[in-house]
C-alpha cells in the first residue's frame, strides 16, 4: 500500500512539473515579441546620399535610423532656420481631419455640402470630405488660379467641377482650402480658429513651432502650403508617423483611423490621405501630370513598398520608411533632384538616375 501510494505521489509530482513547464512554455509564446531592429544604414550610403542631395540643390538632410542620427548637414541653412514646407502643410491638415473625426467634428465620408450649403445644387453635392483629402473630388484643382484670390476659402468654395466625385485625381489647393473652410465654420460654433484646433490637437502634442504661416489677403492661413518649420521639427512630425501617431505616450491618432492616411485610391493608387505612397502608377494619368514635386512615375521602385513621402514645392522632402525604422527630411531651392536616384543611393548605395527626373 505503502509503496502505491508512493509512486502516485511520485505521479502526481511529475504530472504537475510538467503542467508547470506546459503553463510557462504558454506565457512565453503569448507575451509581446520584441521587434528587431532594422539592418543599418551604411554610413557610406548615407554620405553619398548627402553628398547627391546637396550637389542638387539641397541645404539641409537629416537622417534618423532607430533613434540615431546618421546625417545632421545643415550646410546650406542654419539649423533653427525656419523653411516653407510648402505641400508639406496638407499633410498636417490631413492628421488634423482624422482627430476631428475621432473627436466627432466630421466624418470622412460625410458630404462636405453638409457644411459647405453652396454645393447642394450641383455634382459638387457628391463630394466627401474623404475625397477632398485625396483630391478626387472632381474640383477645378487650382479653382481657376486661387492663389491670385483675395480670400483663398472662399475661391476654393466657388471652385467648379471638373470630374464626378472620386472619379478622377487633380492635385491642388482647392481641395485643401476647402477643407480649411468645412473646419473654419465647424469650429466657430465653439468660437475656435482653424490654427488654434491645429495647434491644440497635433502642433502643440508633438512640441511643433510653427514659426510662419502664410496667410491669404484675407488674413486666413494657406492650409495647402503655408507653414514654415525647422528640420527638427518637421523630423518630430515624421517621428509621430513612424511610431503609428503616437507621441510622448499618447495615441493622438486612433490605429484605424491612422492606417488610412496609407490607403491610395484607383484614380492614383500613390496617393493616400495627403501622402504620396511608393506605388507604380497604374492611374489613368501620368505620375508627372498628377503633381509635378514627384519625379518619375514611382518614389522607388524596387525599394521598401511602405515608404511614404510628405513632399512640396522646390524638392522639399520628408520621407519616413518604417521597415527601415528612418525617418528624412530635406530642404531645398529646387534642382533636378530624383526620389528614386536618392533613396537608392541611401539604402543601397547605388545610383539609380530616372531620366524624367525635372
Amino acid at each position: 500500500m505503502n509503496s502505491i501510494a508512493c509512486k502516485m505521489n511520485r505521479m502526481r509530482l511529475l504530472l504537475l512539473h510538467l503542467a508547470c513547464l506546459l503553463a510557462v512554455a504558454h506565457v512565453d509564446a503569448a507575451a509581446p515579441q520584441e521587434t528587431p531592429h532594422a539592418a543599418p544604414l551604411s554610413l557610406e550610403n548615407v554620405a553619398m546620399a548627402d553628398r547627391y542631395s546637396r550637389a542638387r540643390d539641397g541645404l539641409a538632410l537629416v537622417v534618423v535610423q532607430d533613434g540615431r542620427t546618421l546625417c545632421n548637414d545643415h550646410s546650406g541653412l542654419p539649423e533653427d532656420a525656419p523653411f516653407r514646407i510648402y505641400s508639406g502643410t496638407k499633410n498636417f491638415v490631413a492628421i488634423t481631419c482624422l482627430i476631428a473625426a475621432q473627436n466627432g467634428l466630421l466624418s470622412l465620408d460625410e458630404p462636405a455640402s453638409l457644411t459647405l450649403t453652396e454645393w447642394r445644387h450641383d455634382r459638387r453635392r457628391g463630394i466627401t470630405i474623404r475625397q477632398l483629402l485625396n483630391q478626387t473630388s472632381g474640383l477645378h484643382p487650382s479653382a481657376d488660379m486661387i492663389g491670385d484670390a483675395r480670400d483663398q476659402m472662399a475661391a476654393a468654395i466657388h471652385a467648379r467641377s471638373i470630374a464626378a466625385p472620386g472619379a478622377q485625381f487633380h492635385y491642388g489647393p482647392a481641395n485643401y482650402q476647402a477643407l480649411g473652410e468645412i473646419l473654419r465654420r465647424k469650429l466657430a460654433k465653439s468660437d475656435t480658429s482653424v490654427e488654434g484646433y491645429m495647434h491644440r490637437v497635433i502642433l502643440d502634442p508633438l512640441d511643433i513651432d510653427v514659426l510662419a504661416w502664410a496667410h491669404d489677403n484675407a488674413g486666413q492661413p494657406l492650409m495647402h502650403a503655408g507653414m514654415q518649420l525647422t528640420t527638427g521639427d518637421w523630423l518630430k512630425f515624421g517621428l509621430f508617423l513612424l511610431n503609428r501617431g503616437t507621441a510622448g505616450g499618447r495615441q493622438l491618432v486612433q490605429p484605424h483611423l491612422f492606417a488610412q492616411l496609407f490607403n491610395g485610391t484607383t484614380a492614383n493608387p500613390a496617393y493616400g490621405l495627403s501622402f504620396w505612397l511608393n506605388r507604380p502608377e497604374h492611374g489613368q494619368q501620368p505620375m508627372l501630370d498628377l503633381q509635378p514635386a514627384m519625379d518619375g512615375e514611382q518614389l522607388d521602385a524596387g525599394g521598401p513598398r511602405d515608404i511614404i513621402a510628405a513632399e512640396g514645392t522646390a524638392k522639399q522632402r520628408l520621407y519616413v520608411i518604417p521597415s527601415r525604422d528612418l525617418v528624412i527630411v530635406r530642404f531645398a531651392n529646387g534642382g533636378r533632384f530624383s526620389d528614386q536616384d536618392f533613396l537608392s543611393r541611401l539604402l543601397t548605395g547605388k545610383a539609380r538616375p530616372d531620366t524624367r527626373t525635372h
